[in-house]
């Protein structure tokens, strides 16, 4: 694989639309007739069907932990459970098609991937402030989904930050978890949950948000290492953090003949 010309990246402010534009790349090499994304990451894009291989291997890391929580998940028989594990495995799939394609349909595929796991938190969220029930959670679920993956092409349009939507929704999460601790502690301290795991991936998420970070800014930068990088590090942290994420919902009875924490703490 060799790396993209410069030439063929563009470098100018794009103006609103651009991104539906066909950004030339090398004739000849896979993705070249293919939009580009509003993003680009440190790590050099090779003329090669995986045009980021650090960027896109660390994605491994949500499919792995993923059908972890599966089995998990299995081994409680509980069917609310078992939706974080296909979530954190779209996650990466999603992640993974971007990052090696480095395209805009598969930036939009991202974008379904992460609003999977974080409306799940937010919706299980729900169903412990009582706004949402058991029978309705997944069709709530899977509205938000659609609606915001929906709007990210819409932002696209206006060159309008999409990445500040996912943003927005983890901060929603916090939100949350910071109400129902309050009301829980109101209602008793058998009913407040045990928020280690929880501390613990919020950690992890702030540390590959750092990363991310000095990858986008380019104080941690080598174009050309594409074995590890800021942004594959994100992906690396996160995943652990999606991980501890659901360790921290377990210790709910989300299901009928489980054993836990009650999960409705607001009356």
């Amino acid at each position: 694989p060799t790396p993209l010309s410069p030439s063929t990246m563009s470098h100018s402010p794009p103006s609103p639309g651009s991104q539906f534009d066909i950004i030339p790349i090398e004739p000849g090499c896979p993705w070249y007739s293919w939009s580009r994304p509003n993003v680009h990451w440190c790590e050099e894009n090779l003329c090669a069907w995986i045009t980021a291989p650090a960027n896109t291997w660390s994605n491994v890391s949500y499919i792995v932990l993923g059908a972890v929580m599966v089995k998990q998940a299995r081994r409680m028989k509980s069917p609310t459970m078992g939706l974080f594990g296909p979530a954190s495995i779209v996650t990466g799939v999603s992640s993974f098609a971007f990052h090696a394609s480095y395209t805009y349909v598969f930036q939009i595929f991202d974008y379904f991937g992460m609003f999977c796991f974080v409306y799940l938190a937010i919706v299980v969220n729900l169903r412990r402030s009582n706004l949402v029930s058991k029978r309705s959670q997944g069709r709530v679920f899977w509205s938000l989904v659609c609606a915001s993956t929906a709007l990210v092409p819409v932002m696209g349009h206006f060159n309008a930050p999409y990445q500040l939507l996912v943003l927005g929704l983890v901060l929603l999460t916090l939100c949350q978890e910071g109400y129902i601790l309050r009301l829980s502690r109101l209602k008793g301290q058998h009913a407040v949950a045990n928020y280690r795991w929880n501390v613990a991936g919020l950690g992890f998420l702030v540390s590959g948000a750092t990363c991310s970070a000095l990858d986008a800014t380019r104080v941690w930068c080598d174009p050309k290492n594409h074995v590890y990088n800021g942004h594959a590090m994100w992906h690396l942290l996160t995943s652990v953090g999606l991980f501890c994420f659901f360790q921290f919902y377990k210790q709910f009875a989300w299901d009928e003949g489980m054993k836990g924490l009650p999960v409705v703490v607001v009356v």
